[in-house]
C-alpha cells in the first residue's frame, strides 16, 4: 500500500462503538490510514447466572460427544478459555482431536490457534456466520451412514438464530448453549474480556454519549457500528444522530437494523475486518453523508 493511500483517511474522526480490549486491530488500521480514533463502548460481556449448560457442554465436548464445535466471535473463545479454567481443564485439550473445529472471521481463528486450537473451517469469502452456513457439508459428507451428528454451538445470548436453523434443516443435530450474555458497558457481573488501559501505549481515548453528543469535533466524523445490539444501543443513548455524522456498518444483518430503525448506513463493509472497515469509510467519505 503507497504511502498517500495510507493517508487516505486523514483529517477523518472515527468513533469505535467497542470497549479498547476489543478495538486494538481496527484502531491501528484505521491510524495507518490517517483517522484519529476514539472509543465509546456501549456493550459488555459477561457469564450467565447460571454456567451449568455451558460447563455441561464443555464436559461433553471434551469427552469426544461431538463431531464439530463452531466458534462464531473472540468473545466465544474467550468465555470457553475462561470456563475451562474454571472446570481444571487446559483450553488447547477441550477439543478432542476426532471432533473438528469450526471458526467465524479471522480474529476468531487466530484466538483459537493463540489457545493451541488448530480450525478446520472457515469460510473463504464471507467471513460471517451466513457465510459459515453457506459452506457447511452436508452430514453425508462426513458419515457415510448419513448419521445424526453433533454439533456444539457456544453463542451469546443474543444470537441469531439463523446459523442454528440453517445446520439443522441440513440434517444436524446442534446443541446451541449460552456461553456470555451480552449486557450495557461496564458489565456489572463477571467479565472476562481483559482489561485495558485508556489512552495508554497508544490505546485510543475513552467518550461517553454526553460527549459525542457535545461539541462537534474539527473535521468530519464516522461511527462504525458492528452488530444490530450494538446498532439498538446506539441510538438509544445518541439518538438523534449529529448531522453530517458518516454511518458505516460492518456487515448486512448490522446494516438491515439501521434500515429498520431509520438511520441507514452510508457505507457497509465487505468484509467484518479492520480492512473491510476501513474501505467502507473511504466509501463512505467519497459519497458523504445519507441524512
Amino acid at each position: 500500500m503507497s504511502g498517500a493511500k495510507l493517508r487516505e483517511l486523514a483529517g477523518l474522526n472515527v468513533v469505535l462503538l467497542r470497549s479498547p480490549d476489543r478495538a486494538a486491530a481496527m484502531t491501528a488500521e484505521l491510524e495507518s490510514r490517517g483517522a484519529a480514533v476514539a472509543l465509546l463502548p456501549l456493550i459488555d460481556f459477561q457469564f450467565p447466572a447460571d454456567t451449568s449448560e455451558l460447563d455441561s457442554a464443555l464436559v461433553s465436548l471434551r469427552s469426544g460427544r461431538f463431531a464439530w464445535v463452531i466458534f462464531t466471535s473472540v468473545t466465544t473463545v474467550r468465555a470457553m478459555v475462561r470456563r475451562c479454567a474454571a472446570l481444571g481443564v487446559a483450553a488447547a485439550s477441550a477439543v478432542p482431536a476426532g471432533t473438528r473445529i469450526a471458526a467465524v472471521g479471522t480474529g476468531t481463528r487466530r484466538a483459537l490457534e493463540d489457545t493451541g486450537l488448530a480450525v478446520d473451517l472457515m469460510p473463504e469469502g464471507d467471513h460471517s456466520a451466513r457465510g459459515l452456513a453457506e459452506t457447511w457439508p452436508h452430514p453425508q459428507d462426513s458419515d457415510p451412514e448419513g448419521g445424526a451428528l453433533r454439533i456444539l454451538l457456544p453463542q451469546a445470548d443474543l444470537a441469531d438464530p439463523a446459523l442454528r436453523d440453517n445446520l439443522t434443516s441440513l440434517g444436524w443435530d446442534v446443541r446451541a448453549v449460552t456461553a456470555y450474555c451480552t449486557v450495557d458497558y461496564p458489565a456489572p457481573g463477571v467479565r472476562f474480556t481483559p482489561a485495558a488501559d485508556t489512552g495508554a501505549d497508544g490505546t485510543a481515548p475513552l467518550i461517553t454519549a454526553q460527549d459525542f453528543l457535545g461539541a462537534a469535533p474539527a473535521g468530519p466524523r464516522a461511527v462504525v457500528l458492528t452488530s444490530p445490539s450494538i446498532v439498538r444501543r446506539f441510538l438509544r443513548l445518541c439518538a438523534p444522530v449529529p448531522r453530517g455524522t458518516l454511518l458505516v456498518a460492518i456487515g448486512d444483518s448490522t446494516a438491515a437494523q439501521m434500515v429498520e430503525l431509520g438511520c441507514p448506513p452510508d457505507a457497509v463493509a465487505n468484509q467484518p475486518t479492520p480492512e473491510g472497515i476501513a474501505q467502507a469509510l473511504v466509501i463512505a467519505t467519497s459519497t458523504g453523508p445519507t441524512n
